[in-house]
């Protein structure tokens, strides 16, 4: 059965999602600033007329427009807030959720675990990331099987060898089985030595 991976929280990385819920919060306020100061600008050779409250006012269109916004900036911050909020949350979950399924992948690894596959949903970002790493989890996955057949065949022949020893009439014998003990000593080094590790010469 497929497992669906459904992620209910959405707020995973609280420190990496709120430092951008936080900067798009402020870009939004500074757009808003922004685009009052540049229609400011446009309209400043102009009149503006109010009627409000049963009366009757005729002002600059900056100047009005500066009380209108200012008087209605708490519904403009709350709204404005919580939109950001909303939005960003649900962008910034993304990649956010495979970030931290990258990290707990990796910490698998290094427990030793390599039976696992990482599986993003539909619209996450990372999906190259993920198909990188699943590889690297297979192909160790497999060099680890094979190390591990190649040291218990090692193993027995090394057991038979020895067992053959003294025997006269199985020397022959012995001598065979630790020719084949060898190559097969051979193939594990060749596997190993297929991998670049840290501080090799």
């Amino acid at each position: 059965m497929k497992r669906t991976w459904r992620r209910r929280n959405y707020f995973i990385k609280k420190e990496l999602q709120g430092r951008y819920i936080f900067s798009f919060f402020i870009l939004v306020i500074l757009g808003g600033i922004l685009f009052t100061f540049i229609f400011s600008l446009l309209s400043a050779n102009t009149l503006t007329i109010v009627y409000e409250d049963y009366n009757l006012r005729i002002g600059q269109t900056p100047l009005v427009l500066l009380k209108e916004i200012l008087s209605a900036g708490w519904i403009f911050i709350v709204t404005a807030g919580l939109s950001v909020v909303i939005i960003s949350m649900f962008l910034t979950h993304r990649f956010a959720g495979p970030i931290y399924r990258f990290e707990k992948s990796v910490e698998e690894m290094i427990r030793g675990n390599f039976d696992f596959q990482i599986r993003l949903r539909k619209k996450d970002e990372g999906k190259e990331l993920a198909g990188m790493m699943n590889q690297l989890i297979s192909r160790l996955s497999s060099n680890f099987r094979e190390m591990r057949d190649l040291t218990d065949a090692i193993e027995l022949k090394i057991k038979e060898a020895s067992e053959s020893v003294g025997h006269i009439e199985q020397e022959k014998e012995a001598s065979l089985e630790l020719t084949e003990a060898r190559d097969l000593t051979g193939r594990l080094r060749a596997i190993l030595h297929a991998h670049k590790i840290k501080n090799d010469s």
